[in-house]
């Protein structure tokens, strides 16, 4: 039989996807010829190419059961549909079309050229690889029957628990975390078994918990990664005899937040002539975390360190996170340097990449930095030198990138501020400043830097890529910012320029953050991609991440393959053995970061639903955000976001206009429409569902 029916008939008799290696021990086991993995490995690239089978995860492979379906992971939308994300786009799949598929599941999906949706709608047919493999939820009891509901929207339907199967003690309204046993569809609801018990949903953490549980965030760390991490020691002097470049001499020093816990980027800067020199001195991760090893794996796994409201929770051990890899003041630490020279219409007139040992003088935060370009008193002379010829080096910077057409949004960020017991006391609102722009505009340029050298050089590369503008969005977001009176005719096509404009437009106008993120939400979503493609915020020909290595690891996949073309062993193992694995890695990567971003912002969400459940009945000020037939969305000052339910309207019957995305009184004509400012009154807030519920005041 020819080799390539042979795998699919194993294909087609397993259940779970199998790699090259389990695919030639099944066919020798049936009594076939003995093929090495290598012959398996080609048989299955092309039988992909063919569309009859599908790569899930790394090396795996399953079976299609219809040949070209278009193959992607779904990310679920809490109102019921989806989009799968494939190699030709993403694809709309309605609450009716997910074929008993989850959110996080990769899948096959059957493109349907009849639907109505704007762009690719299809139907899931096949469920390749499940994303959730537990599921988090309020415990209710009915009988002898147990039943979870989830906390997470996105997953539709109840989990029925054997109670006879599981040995928890747990209490009707309790938040518990099952394992799925079996999997829901048409005919069957989910079935599971209850394997930890969070407790009462008010508890203090829960909340937290909750959200890291629905992401499946991992916290601990393998025990074989601590100690491998804790194993590792500085080695300096050994690396600056084999030849590794020292600049501790030079003035170097970090910004970053108040709150930091890790430094994995310094800047050293000097006035040459009428250009400066300035040097992006990035952690030096990757000489401590070789590919493939187990500290490696576990990073690979996590792709992200993720931010929550009262934890972090690292890509990296701790010892290597905070300490050995932290370029901490005071201390010699091994870093990648990019040293260019800027001239004073912001372009790089000469740049090298190369391994380093630094030593920080300073650790200055943006609050610090913010009131001395403000006010003065700057700590000492050589501070003000350097931290002064940085916001001259970063204006220049970016007034060079606003030219070409890159995007600078006027956002707020919002973070919930804890008690010592995790209670949320208050809001903080983050907004850009000269210091914290300088200090991205140096990371940009080291980014760009780092990207042409490798697309120069023709070496393969992870880059960071964003693409066009949805048409249909932007179409959309022209019929909002009409009805706003913007100067817009028309967005189709619309380029970094149009953008520009209206971005300055909304400037210090009461809806300006509600503007900012209309266009934000018009934008494709940042990727990373193992090809060259452009950045449309950026307006960049390339792009890519290199200079966060300690929390995202297309930056430590960067490090290694900088280092390795700088020395001319790309083919040398074990870069060469990562190299294959560059599509999966960014896919992943990207994947992950949408996951993290999520659970970042609901874990602040949580806090501030709670802390706006202790003051029901009081009114604030806010802006209407969203229009829907059934009511209003507000958000307040401190970005607390509610809805006002036409149940609530009592003074009239209001009807939706979607044209005009307003609410219009049938009797009176009161209007109520997007960007209007409101007074509303807080009435009810569920911190486990996440929802305000707020009444005109």
């Amino acid at each position: 039989m020819r080799p390539d029916k042979l795998v699919l008939k194993v294909l087609r008799r397993s259940d779970t996807a199998l790699d090259a290696a389990g695919i030639a021990g099944a066919v020798e086991a049936d009594g076939g010829p003995g093929f090495d993995t290598g012959k398996i490995e080609r048989v299955l690239a092309q039988l992909e190419k063919s569309g009859m089978v599908a790569r899930v995860g790394e090396d795996s492979y399953r079976l299609l059961r219809e040949r070209n379906l278009a193959v992607g992971r779904l990310s679920m939308n809490r109102k019921g549909f989806g989009f799968v994300s494939t190699p030709v786009g993403d694809i709309y799949v309605g609450k009716r079309d997910t074929g008993g598929a989850m959110h996080g599941d990769v899948v096959g999906v059957r493109l349907d050229t009849r639907r109505k949706h704007a762009g690719r709608s299809g139907e899931v047919v096949q469920v390749l690889e499940r994303g959730i493999t537990e599921i988090v939820g309020r415990f209710e009891r009915h009988g002898g029957l147990g039943i979870v509901v989830p906390t997470d929207s996105r997953i539709r339907g109840d989990l029925f628990v054997d109670l006879s199967r599981s040995d928890a003690e747990v209490r009707p309204g309790e938040v518990v975390v099952t394992r799925i046993t079996r999997y829901g569809d048409k005919r069957d609801a989910m079935q599971g078994v209850i394997t930890e018990v969070l407790g009462p949903e008010d508890a203090p953490g829960v909340d937290v918990e909750i959200v890291i549980r629905e992401h499946g965030l991992a916290t601990d760390f393998p025990t074989e990664v601590t100690e491998a991490a804790g194993a590792l020691v500085q080695d300096i002097d050994a690396e600056v005899e084999r030849g590794r470049r020292d600049v501790r001499d030079l003035f170097t020093l970090t910004v970053d937040p108040a709150d930091a816990r890790d430094f994995d980027d310094a800047i050293s800067i000097q006035r040459e002539g009428k250009s400066f020199r300035l040097w992006v001195h990035i952690a030096d991760v990757s000489h401590y975390v070789p590919w493939d090893s187990a500290i490696d794996v576990e990073a690979r796994h996590r792709a992200t360190s993720v931010y929550l409201v009262d934890r972090v929770l690292p890509m990296l051990p701790e010892h290597l996170s905070n300490v050995i890899c932290s370029l901490n003041p005071d201390e010699d630490r091994l870093a990648f340097t990019v040293e260019m020279l800027v001239d004073k219409t912001g372009a790089i007139e000469w740049y090298e990449c190369y391994p380093s040992v630094i030593r920080s003088d300073r650790r200055f935060d943006y609050d610090q930095v913010q009131g001395w370009f403000g006010g003065g008193g700057y700590p000492d002379p050589e501070s003000e030198r350097a931290l002064t010829g940085f916001r001259t080096v970063a204006a220049w910077l970016h007034e060079r990138r606003v030219a070409r057409g890159g995007l600078d949004f006027e956002t707020v960020e919002a973070r919930v501020t804890l008690d010592e017991k995790g209670e949320p006391v208050d809001v903080v609102l983050r907004s850009r400043t000269d210091a914290t722009n300088m200090i991205e505009e140096a990371m940009i340029a080291a980014n760009e830097v780092v990207a042409r050298h490798m697309t120069a050089a023709r070496a393969p590369m992870v880059y960071r890529i964003h693409e066009d503008p949805d048409a249909d969005a932007l179409s959309q977001a022209a019929v909002i910012l009409k009805e706003f009176g913007y100067p817009v005719q028309d967005m189709h096509g619309a380029g970094p320029g149009t953008f520009q404009k209206i971005i300055a437009f909304a400037h210090g106008r009461p809806e300006e953050r509600l503007i900012n993120s209309l266009l934000l939400r018009a934008l494709e979503r940042a990727r990373y991609v193992d090809y060259l493609g452009p950045h449309f915020g950026l307006a960049s020909e390339a792009y890519t991440h290199f200079t966060s290595p300690i929390r995202r690891y297309p930056d430590l996949i960067v490090h290694r393959l900088l280092k390795a073309q700088l020395i001319g062993k790309l083919d040398k193992g074990p870069i060469a053995e990562m190299v294959p694995e560059l599509e999966w890695l960014a896919e992943h990567s990207s994947t992950m970061e949408r996951e993290a971003e999520a659970a970042e912002n609901e874990s602040q969400k949580v806090k501030l639903v709670a802390l706006m459940k202790r003051h029901l009945g009081e009114t604030f000020e806010g802006i209407v955000t969203g229009v829907m037939g059934f009511g209003l969305f507000v958000q307040l000052e401190n970005t607390a976001e509610g809805l006002v339910h036409v149940e609530a309207m009592t003074d009239d019957y209001y009807e939706l206009d979607g044209e005009r995305f307003m609410l219009r009184g049938a009797n009176t004509g009161a209007t109520y429409r997007l960007g209007q400012p409101v007074t509303v009154r807080v009435v009810d807030a569920s911190v486990m569902e996440r929802r305000l519920d707020f009444e005109l005041a």
